[in-house]
C-alpha cells in the first residue's frame, strides 16, 4: 500500500491529469463530430473544402508538438521564461504572418 501511494508524486499526478484532460478532448471531440447537430467537423482541423490543406496539417502537426514539449518542460521543471516566450511568440508570429499573408492575396 505505501509504494501504490508513494506513486503518486507532483510529477505523476500532473502526467496522469494531462492524460485524462487530453482523453477527455478526445472523446468530447469524437461526440461532437458525430453529432448531427453540431457544425463541428474534425476534418476542419487539418483541411479546407474537404481537401488536406498543408499548411492547416502542418500547423496543426507543429502546435501539437511544441504544446506537449511545453507541458513535458512544466511536468518536469524545467520550463524557463524563455521557453515561455519562444512557445508564446512561435505561436503568436506565426498568426500575425498568416494574416499579413491572407490580407495580400
Amino acid at each position: 500500500m505505501a509504494e501504490f501511494i508513494s506513486f503518486f508524486t507532483v510529477k505523476t499526478t500532473l502526467s496522469l491529469l494531462l492524460a485524462l484532460l487530453i482523453l477527455i478532448a478526445i472523446l468530447t471531440m469524437i461526440a461532437m463530430h458525430r453529432n448531427p447537430h453540431s457544425s463541428f467537423d474534425v476534418k476542419d482541423l487539418v483541411s479546407k473544402d474537404g481537401k488536406l490543406d498543408e499548411k492547416k496539417f502542418t500547423r496543426f502537426g507543429a502546435w501539437v508538438v511544441s504544446t506537449w514539449g511545453f507541458v513535458y518542460l512544466i511536468v518536469n521543471d524545467k520550463l524557463s521564461e524563455w521557453y515561455f516566450i519562444g512557445y508564446m511568440g512561435a505561436w503568436v508570429a506565426n498568426a500575425i504572418f498568416d494574416k499579413y499573408v491572407n490580407r495580400k492575396e
